[in-house]
């Protein structure tokens, strides 16, 4: 049930990344990236897209999640200005907050 919901939520996030042009083709994950969300090594959309999908997907495959997210915080700051990118940072922000939920219930149950 985590599983395919976080995946339907990563999913959905790449769809709208195509629908705004921030993701053509194929995702080439990046590795090396020395800076939280690629600051200083590439567009904030670029690493959603190339580093933060392919990585969340893992995780998730994985069920290595992490205790919290802040993509929708890093999204407000990076996309701000940006009036399309509004659905964008509003999936971002639901992920974290779904992210949140499954640690408080995965460390109810340790």
């Amino acid at each position: 049930m985590v599983h395919s919901d976080l995946m339907e939520r990563l999913n959905a996030i790449e769809t709208e990344l195509r629908r705004l042009g921030y993701l053509t083709g194929e995702i080439k994950p990046i590795e090396n990236v020395n800076s939280a969300f690629g600051i200083g090594q590439m567009t904030f959309e670029h690493w959603l897209a190339h580093v933060f999908l392919p990585n969340a997907r893992a995780a998730v495959e994985s069920e290595d999640l992490p205790a919290s997210s802040s993509l929708g915080t890093a999204a407000i700051r990076n996309l701000d200005g940006n009036s399309e990118a509004g659905e964008l940072i509003s999936m971002l922000i639901q992920f974290d907050e779904r992210i949140a939920q499954v640690a408080k219930s995965s460390h109810r149950k340790s």
